[in-house]
């Protein structure tokens, strides 16, 4: 079962997600960067979405994301648990 990951480290916290789907997965990214975007860091919100909006919000010293797709098959099948 292929499933789409994201890691998002943002001011020293770490958020993981697991969604369905590439689209789903950024749909999450974009909803924390709406959540957390700050204008006195950021200045005022891009009103189109696009990379460099995210690398202008994810500038700060280890902040970063990552979306990958991962086979939870394989670590199902590690524990035991068949999906």
């Amino acid at each position: 079962m292929l499933a789409t990951v994201l890691v998002i480290v943002f001011q020293g916290t770490e958020k993981v997600g697991i969604y369905d789907d590439q689209p789903a997965a950024s749909a999450a990214l974009w909803s924390f960067v709406d959540a957390h975007w700050d204008e006195a860091h950021h200045g005022p919100a891009p009103e189109a979405r696009s990379e460099a909006h995210l690398n202008l919000f994810f500038a700060g010293e280890g902040d970063s994301y990552v979306i990958a797709e991962a086979d939870l098959g394989d670590a199902a099948q590690a524990l035991g648990s068949p999906l």
